[in-house]
């Protein structure tokens, strides 16, 4: 009966030994996807009232999940403007339908010229876009734009 009981132990401790030692583990995703800004270029200059045009294509060797597009003022907080200037931040998430493993995105982007009545803060902008895949994974892409007034 020991010998049984030895055994089945024996058996049972290999099995789950198998189990845990699966091949699934190699297969795990980890490469991150890649982005390719076409539009606009680093350091383009945009007006207030303008539409940004943007433009990427996202690839990704499993999957793309989604997507965002973030706007926000370079500046470091040091300012000799006026202080009723409002730095303008936009942001904007889409979901990927389909899981595809190639994507393009577009997007048209309104520049304010003011915001609740104050006016937009002029300068360099970071424009990011953030993409992640089906596992999780995230690559992201910074480029410095410019707004001011159509002079």
């Amino acid at each position: 009966m020991k010998n049984i009981i030895k055994n089945s132990m024996l058996i049972l401790i290999g099995t789950f030994g198998m189990i845990s030692c699966s091949s699934d583990d190699e297969n795990v995703d980890t490469q991150k996807p890649v982005i390719i800004l076409n539009q606009p270029l680093d350091e383009t200059e945009f007006h207030f009232g303008e539409n940004l045009q943007i433009e990427a294509e996202f690839s990704d060797n499993v999957g793309l999940a989604s997507y965002k597009i973030e706007i926000h003022s370079a500046g470091d907080g040091h300012t000799h403007r006026l202080l009723s200037e409002t730095e303008w931040f936009h942001s904007e998430s889409h979901p990927i339908a389909g899981s595809p493993t190639y994507y393009i995105a577009q997007r048209e982007i309104l520049i304010p010229s003011e915001i609740n009545g104050e006016p937009i803060l002029e300068g360099h902008y970071h424009l990011g876009v953030f993409l992640v895949d089906t596992s999780g994974n995230e690559q992201q892409l910074f480029i410095e734009i410019e707004i001011h007034e159509d002079h």
